[in-house]
């Protein structure tokens, strides 16, 4: 758990680090350059709908986990949004919160043993 957590914090510092060049370099309108991708480059096409597939795949699995359907919907929404800006930290949250139980990490409010 302990190698999981540093990765966590190293992958949530290095997306923090690269978005905030990212934004300084081309703004906030992300959305017209994750879209412009998906139909004007192929590679980046392939790339970006994976990605996009893998967010909504995160999306549902926060949604299921989360007892409340409302902090299932918020996280699931930020998860999709925000990306590992929010996905990497919600881990390491729960890592904690989990007390390193990966079963109950991983199965949230469907976990058998509490």
């Amino acid at each position: 758990m302990t190698i999981l957590r540093g990765f966590l914090m190293l992958s949530w510092l290095l997306i923090m680090s690269i978005t905030l060049y990212a934004v300084t370099q081309l703004g906030f309108n992300w959305p017209a350059v994750f879209f412009g991708d998906l139909f004007g480059n192929e590679w980046r096409s392939q790339f970006n709908t994976d990605f996009l597939i893998h967010l909504l795949l995160l999306c549902a699995w926060v949604y299921w986990r989360e007892e409340s359907k409302v902090k299932g919907s918020i996280y699931g929404f930020l998860s999709i949004f925000m990306g590992g800006m929010f996905g990497f930290a919600y881990l390491l949250f729960h890592s904690y919160k989990s007390k390193g139980n990966v079963k109950a990490l991983l199965l949230g409010s469907h976990n058998d043993d509490e």
